[in-house]
């Protein structure tokens, strides 16, 4: 909410041509302002260094121009349309707390920066797995957790790409990755990050925990059925997806009707292998069908018809 201390202004300052504007055109450059190039990491409410970088990065010094834009600016989309990370649930869920429950509503969209976790620090791993409790009992509503804090949330992403620096071993950061999931529910769109660096790397299916973890060998490998079920969307209505970047793999179960609006409008459908020893494409997706049957040449239902080599 604007300060108090921060009064509208007597002089309505037509001579700014930005407030000439009609509102809804004002609203749609402040909506491109406010709007940053990549996460913004580890927001701070207190002022600091870190919070001046973030203003800056993420264009709300426009707020600092005069008063009557800072009164008649929406700063909904600034909480809206940015991926806010943060690396242990004090920082999160200060910077939540600390919002006008107004703007935290608005947050759709938090990564969560797994290089913290440590096999000596095991207080952080376990407070992860509290915050992302998907309850709503009363005794839940006592505790932190992620899902009151932003109650508008669409998009988790946990980021293990750091997966080589961390000094954890496989088994316990592939149980610490999958127990971060198991309480998650009722999303559009979950996200997980790892590092693939390398041809072998990229020969690897993209559910593999070797992108994660950095092996194979850490027992149950139900990360995508975990992701699955995090989406609130019905099973026909949900995808499977995943792409290579910059040495990182970005595994995701989204629902396609968000994924249609929110993040590749030119989806068309699922990738399509000739057989089930052929490589995954290095970006594509699938079906559950297609995931259930990754080992076999059985026939995904929704791509007959579709050429092998149409993938992402």
């Amino acid at each position: 909410m604007p300060s108090p201390a921060i009064l509208y202004p007597n002089n309505p300052q037509t001579q700014s041509r930005l407030v000439q504007l009609p509102q809804e055109i004002k609203n749609l450059i402040f909506n491109l302002g406010f709007t940053a190039d990549g996460a913004v990491v580890e927001p701070n409410p207190s002022n600091s260094p870190s919070k001046a970088d973030v203003a800056r990065s993420m264009g709300v010094n426009l707020l600092q121009t005069c008063r009557r834009l800072y009164h008649e600016t929406d700063r909904r989309s600034l909480f809206a349309h940015n991926t806010f990370r943060f690396s242990t649930v004090d920082c999160t869920s200060t910077f939540l707390r600390s919002l006008d429950p107004t703007y935290s509503a608005c947050i759709q969209d938090i990564e969560i920066d797994a290089r913290s976790m440590q096999a000596n620090q095991p207080g952080l791993a376990r407070d992860w797995l509290r915050y992302l409790a998907w309850g709503n009992s009363q005794r839940d509503k006592s505790l932190r957790s992620l899902h009151l804090d932003a109650p508008g949330l669409t998009c988790l992403r946990l980021n293990f790409e750091s997966w080589p620096k961390m000094a954890m071993k496989r088994v316990e950061l592939w149980n610490q990755l999958r127990n971060m999931l198991s309480k998650v529910e009722g999303l559009e769109r979950i996200v997980v990050v790892g590092a693939s660096k390398g041809a072998a790397m990229a020969k690897r299916a993209p559910f593999s925990p070797v992108h994660f973890v950095g092996g194979d060998d850490v027992g149950f490998d139900d990360l995508v059925p975990r992701m699955w079920s995090a989406v609130g969307a019905a099973n026909e209505s949900k995808i499977v997806r995943w792409g290579r970047q910059d040495g990182t793999l970005q595994l995701e179960v989204v629902s396609i009707s968000h994924l249609l609006k929110h993040v590749d409008p030119y989806w068309y459908g699922p990738s399509v292998r000739r057989s089930h020893t052929d490589p995954w494409p290095e970006n594509g997706s699938c079906t559950w069908f297609g995931y259930e049957n990754r080992d076999s040449d059985v026939t995904d239902p929704t791509t007959k018809g579709l050429n092998p080599s149409a993938v992402e």
